[in-house]
């Protein structure tokens, strides 16, 4: 499962159980792609969310103040169940391959830069998190941006503004960045077919 696909479940629980919209906050975007590098089940996340809102729907009966439910009230329990778990495994050598055959898609803008990113992506998702794959496909994703029509770029621009929602008090600004970075990577994917899926991991 890409790390996409596991948010847009999670999204949809969330929004199910509250009774609105599919758009995760970017902290609580943040959260879900840190689960998902952890390999934390879908399954244990979305029951997490369904015991929580039970809970608050009991508590509610009984005259509790209620605040909104986030994926950051069930943080504390999803960090238990991930620090249960043994370490990710390192990337598979097959995943190398797997990339620089998604960079042969046709009229693909950036190719080199794509390429060069599935030479190094085992290294960099092996080091700090991953934190260096994401900041080396932002740079490749800004030169395809650049080889691409201007209108184009307005399209992912635009995808982007439809999904951000306003900084938390509580998040840091490298933090924000950083999951809006992951919004735009996702929407120009989703988009224009830049980056191709398989670099969404």
């Amino acid at each position: 499962m890409t790390a996409r696909e596991y948010i847009e479940a999670i999204a949809e629980e969330l929004g199910r159980v509250r009774g609105r919209g599919l758009l995760l906050s970017p902290a609580d975007a943040q959260l879900a792609l840190g689960w998902h590098a952890a390999q934390v089940p879908l399954a244990a996340v979305l029951a997490e969310v369904r015991k929580t809102a039970r809970l608050r729907t009991r508590s509610s009966v009984r005259g509790a103040v209620e605040t909104a439910l986030s994926l950051q009230v069930i943080a504390p329990a999803l960090q238990r169940i991930s620090a249960r778990r043994r370490p990710p495994a390192p990337p598979t050598e097959g995943l190398s391959s797997q990339l620089r055959a998604a960079a042969q898609a046709p009229g693909l803008a950036a190719r080199a830069a794509w390429h060069s990113l599935a030479e190094r992506a085992e290294h960099l998702l092996a080091q700090e998190g991953g934190d260096g794959y994401w900041t080396a496909a932002v740079a490749a994703l800004k030169a395809a941006l650049r080889e691409l029509p201007r209108a184009a770029a307005l399209q992912a621009g635009s995808a982007l503004r439809s999904r951000i929602a306003p900084r938390p008090p509580a998040m840091t600004r490298r933090r924000y960045q950083r999951s809006l970075q992951l919004m735009l990577l996702s929407a120009s994917s989703e988009r224009l077919g830049v980056p191709p899926r398989a670099f969404l991991l």
